[in-house]
């Protein structure tokens, strides 16, 4: 029984085809049968992706309570109160709790039916909102009869009570009520289907990190207090799945050790990508490919783009190939036949290739692949959709770690279409696609194709896809990160704006009720008495709303909308805090806005603009506790933040800790390589702490990023004098740096340093002057007259030196300083 009940937890996380469908009067018959077969058949049901049947089976309505009378006390508690959790709570208790002759048999687990009807629920919700079709019933069906009639309050109970940190859920959300049966069965009553079963404790916290991971996607912003959950989970789930790949002849042998683990990594590396923790997503990641035996490579090959293209040029490919052992384990039943599946609309441009077209590798270049034989030429492998969904996940995370900019994108390409090239998963195979829709919204040549293929995909939603079975659909869903229905209509709305067709954008706005966004488009067009006389009208519609208000604050800006946005909220609308902090920062009401922002970040400490607004009105009123505070917490949730790791640095040097100062820099600067402005705060703390070398190599940079900006007469805004005069007397005056070495040893770099300056400025007998303390201390006494002479010349060819007396007097100095 134990072996039974393991293998079929495990069978449903990977949707493992163990057992045969069941026959379909079977979900609906009322006629005794053993708890094996009630419970098989649940288990057959969801890996059919049949989750009507699976939510209206006997199991089910009794854990539902569907056949209760509308006398019984449980519905009249329901009906007052609408509190679905304490509801189903009890209901969840008492089938627990129920003898196994009333509830299920020797070969069953009571728990395993809660786990597998919270499970259905899940899958229902995702098939309502992101991969369709349509489901043909609503979940108040499941509820008792006479309850069905308050769905609408049902409704807007269920996102009340899914709202978490301040942030709200999509209010136009599609059955809703299936999100909030899953939180009830499988997160708030975690820790009861753990003490009632151990077997099943094994699988159930990978269900309740699913469940809250489709929460967190489905709120409007980030929460602190979701990732912490998911956070423990991930910790939690990582040591039983170690436990049980360690022990032998376990469940998971029978089924996939490999596709569980990859599948692990991968969902923990989305979870981290989601939070912008993109060093952990990518080692797990990594971690993931191990376990999958998956190899790839990035690298070059011979080929051409376009029709008339009459040579080779070098392209960026990926080669790849599954391990022999999941690519014998490639389940046949998920691959979508030839032709089938999403629609990939073709270029159908008169220059650009549909693809590239490469040419056979030489033998140089396929030594250079190693032990990928493979060649970009020929026939391209089959992947196994697991690889498929890594390959995405690593393309991901290419766009977290890089500037946004061309490299990035053609870095970003040829994962894609890897992707694209094998296509054998309908929910992998989608993502694909908008994932190079998006990729090419920002080329004149494919935006178009772009713009329709998001479009296509959209529209593949709407319809029932006779080419691709629910439970296809849903075999990889928690491996990639499938936006929903509605943020594919507001990104297709949002490429449209773009584009410069407002009002088709609008049109999807406002059927999506995205109020914001369709004002944002009235703003677009100068209609701004329009977008107001909107909100207000929206506002007798639904008196009180924060967000209605805090929109109309926007537009008059008003801070008094922002205020009772607030109090009609009952002080959890973190919005409405932002929005009034923001208010009083653009207008340097700097302790006003310092305490909105606190009180917006205690509810939700996830917005990283928001503390790094905090951070900065911290340095306004000198509180550097508040500022160190806040810029850590930035660079917590974003390491890559360069302007914070500055902002930390001036705060550190405000206060004297110099050496701390230079650490926060040299993070800086690993981010912000180009920013003059930080390399000269770089060069000034490293003097400060005795640092020569780095000093050294700061003002080569500096002079470097301020020659291309400015002009060469403004020298003295290009090479900080005293700096560069410090620099050389520690050189002459043999000075020790920070380590204890002497500065001479560095004679070379600042020679070097100085030609670089003197190559670029020949004007400014300043820097002449400092080379002949140089040459001077080196005995080069040739090298030293000529550097003087240069001094000399630079301050006679002055034109000004003819019309002021100050000019004159100079020139007569360097006559002097010349002679002697």
């Amino acid at each position: 029984m134990a072996d039974t009940i393991d293998q079929q937890q495990w069978s449903v996380i990977l949707g493992a085809d163990l057992l045969q469908k069941p026959d379909a009067a079977a979900a609906n018959t009322t006629t005794s049968t053993t708890a094996t077969t009630d419970n098989n058949t649940l288990t057959q049901w969801l890996l059919a992706g049949e989750y009507g049947p699976a939510l209206k089976s006997t199991i089910a309505a009794e854990i539902f309570g569907t056949q209760l009378a509308e006398t019984d006390p449980d519905v009249v508690a329901l009906e007052t109160s609408l509190d679905l959790s304490a509801f189903l709570s009890k209901r969840i208790h008492a089938y627990l709790q129920a003898t196994p002759a009333s509830s299920s048999a020797s070969t069953s687990s009571a728990t395993l039916d809660v786990l597998s009807v919270g499970i259905a629920s899940l899958y229902a919700f995702v098939q309502a909102g992101w991969t369709g079709p349509e489901l043909g019933f609503e979940p108040v069906d499941l509820l008792p009869a006479h309850i069905r009639t308050k769905a609408k309050d049902l409704d807007k109970q269920a996102l009340d009570k899914l709202s978490v940190g301040g942030e709200e859920l999509y209010h136009l959300s599609p059955q809703i009520l299936f999100l909030h049966f899953s939180r009830i069965l499988l997160v708030d009553h975690l820790e009861d289907l753990k003490k009632a079963d151990a077997l099943v404790a094994k699988s159930a916290p990978w269900w309740a990190l699913r469940t809250l991971f489709l929460q967190q996607r489905t709120l409007e912003g980030p929460t602190g207090l979701l990732q912490e959950q998911m956070v423990t989970l991930i910790d939690e789930l990582e040591a039983v799945l170690t436990k049980e790949v360690e022990r032998e002849q376990g469940s998971l042998e029978a089924i996939d050790k490999k596709e569980v683990l990859t599948r692990f990594w991968i969902e923990k590396g989305l979870v981290l990508h989601w939070y912008t923790e993109d060093t952990k997503a990518y080692e797990a990641f990594q971690k993931a490919q191990t376990s999958s035996g998956f190899r790839f490579k990035v690298t070059g090959a011979l080929g051409k783009r376009t029709k008339f293209q009459q040579f080779d040029t070098s392209q960026l490919v990926v080669v790849a190939e599954s391990s022999r052992d999941m690519a014998s384990s490639r389940p046949s039943a998920y691959k979508s036949e030839a032709g089938s599946g999403p629609k990939n609309l073709e270029h159908n441009d008169d220059t650009v290739l549909e693809k590239i077209q490469f040419s056979e590798l030489s033998e140089e270049d396929r030594a250079r692949l190693g032990e990928l034989d493979l060649d970009p030429s020929k026939e391209i492998e089959d992947l196994h959709p697991i690889d498929h969904a890594l390959l995405l996940a690593f393309c991901l995370n290419i766009k977290n770690t890089n500037p946004a900019h061309g490299l990035t994108v053609e870095q970003m390409f040829p994962f894609v279409t890897r992707v694209l090239e094998t296509p054998n998963n309908w929910t992998i195979y989608t993502m694909a696609l908008l994932l190079r829709s998006r990729l090419e919204a920002d080329k004149s040549r494919t935006v178009e194709r772009g713009a329709l293929q998001l479009q296509a995909l959209v529209d593949q939603t709407r319809i029932q896809d006779e080419t691709s079975t629910t439970r296809e659909r849903m075999h990889h869903f928690f491996s990639v990160l499938l936006p929903s229905k509605w943020e594919l209509e507001k990104e297709l709305a949002e490429q449209y704006m773009a584009l410069g067709v407002v009002r088709s954008a609008m049109d999807i706005f406002e059927r999506l009720e995205l109020w914001e966004d369709v004002i944002a488009c009235h703003q677009f067009l100068d209609q701004t008495e329009k977008a107001k006389t909107l909100c207000n009208d929206l506002l007798k519609n639904s008196p009180g709303n924060p967000k209605l208000l805090c929109i109309l604050g926007d537009l008059d800006q008003d801070p008094e909308k922002y205020k009772e946005a607030w109090e009609a909220s009952g002080k959890r609308f973190a919005r409405a805090q932002r929005s009034l902090g923001a208010y009083y920062f653009k207008r340097e009401q700097f302790q006003e806005a310092m305490v909105c922002y606190q009180l917006a970040l205690k509810i939700n400490p996830l917005f990283e603009n928001s503390w790094y607004v905090l951070g900065c009105i911290g340095m306004q009123v000198e509180d550097y506790d508040v500022a160190i505070e806040a810029f850590t917490k930035v660079v917590s949730i974003d390491q890559t933040n360069g302007e914070a790791w500055n902002n930390i640095a001036a705060i550190h040097m405000r206060r004297k800790n110099n050496l701390d100062a230079q650490h926060a820099l040299r993070q800086a600067l690993k981010e912000k390589r180009e920013s003059w402005k930080i390399w000269s705060n770089y060069m000034y703390c490293s003097m400060d702490v005795g640092d020569f070398t780095e000093a050294i190599r700061a003002m080569g940079m500096l002079v470097e990023l301020r020659w291309k900006i400015k002009k060469e007469d403004n020298t003295e805004e290009i090479v900080d004098i005293v700096v560069l005069d410090r620099i050389v007397q520690g050189l002459t005056r043999d000075l020790k740096d920070l380590y204890s070495r002497s500065v001479a040893f560095q004679e070379q770099k600042i020679e070097e340093l100085l030609l670089g300056i003197t190559n670029r400025i020949t004007t400014d007998p300043r820097i002449w002057r400092v080379c002949v303390k140089f040459y001077f201390w080196k005995k080069n006494f040739p090298e030293c007259l000529e550097c003087q002479l240069k001094a000399y010349r630079s301050v006679i060819h002055n034109p000004k030196i003819e019309t002021e007396e100050a000019e004159f007097e100079k020139a007569v100095e360097a006559a002097i300083e010349m002679v002697d």
